[in-house]
């Protein structure tokens, strides 16, 4: 149970780094400095700064100025304590699920990005794919394959598209997918996902009214959608995937 619990714990760290990540990155702002409320510029104090229990015991207002804080920053730090955790359970020793706990906290941060602004920066992206590949040569499967099939197609749609379907960012992101899942076979998988997660998501926006035929729709949620899912499930996936190839 104690690993487990670290293992949470540290993902609710990283999750509220994460939640700094998410407001500095798209403003090109240093990450380093003391944290400060969004609406009165007040530095924030260290007992404001303790993961989800600060949220709590102000209430879900900023101290100084009252004024309401976003339900984002405590799910980012519940979320990322709950990826680290998934982490360890799905690999069971430190190095592997250090590795994998990072990717997949990346690709949350990513997404939260790509969804506020419709941007992904390269300065989160190369860790991704340093921490995929580092997971993929720790447990001893090392392959380029998803890698090169994730950059070789969303490059291509971004050739065809010349840039409006897909952006630059999207391709590196595909590339640090690519090294977490590892083989062709698995990045074909998560992209065969990916597409059938944004589809239904984009069919229910549709039919809700929240968005019409020609609005654009962040990509970089679905893809790490699609890249969790065969994390979870790959074991399942080889299986079945054998069969066909």
């Amino acid at each position: 149970m104690v690993l487990p619990a670290f293992f949470f714990l540290f993902g609710l760290i990283f999750g509220s780094f994460g939640s700094v990540l998410i407001t500095r990155v798209p403003r090109n702002k240093s990450i380093a400095g003391r944290s400060m409320c969004p609406q009165c510029g007040s530095t924030l104090r260290a007992t404001s700064l303790i993961p989800i229990v600060s949220f709590c015991m102000s209430r879900g207002r900023c101290r100084e100025c009252h004024t309401s804080i976003s339900m984002l920053y405590p799910l980012v730090e519940l979320v990322s304590g709950l990826l680290f955790l998934l982490a360890f359970l799905l690999n069971r020793d430190i190095p592997s699920s250090v590795f994998m706990a990072m990717a997949l906290w990346l690709l949350l941060v990513i997404s939260v990005i790509d969804i506020r602004t419709q941007t992904i920066s390269d300065v989160l992206n190369i860790p991704l794919c340093i921490f995929g590949a580092l997971y993929n040569f720790e447990i001893g499967s090392f392959f380029i394959g998803g890698a090169m099939l994730g950059v070789g197609f969303f490059g291509a749609m971004w050739l065809v598209s010349r840039g409006k379907f897909i952006g630059s960012g999207d391709i590196i992101l595909a590339a640090g997918v690519g090294f977490l899942v590892g083989s062709w076979q698995m990045m074909l998988a998560c992209l065969m996902v990916t597409y059938i997660i944004g589809a239904l998501i984009a069919s229910v926006l549709l039919v809700s009214g929240k968005i019409h035929r020609k609005s654009t729709i962040p990509f970089g949620q679905f893809l790490a959608l699609g890249a969790l899912f065969v994390v979870v499930f790959k074991d399942k996936l080889s299986v079945v995937l054998s069969v066909y190839f």
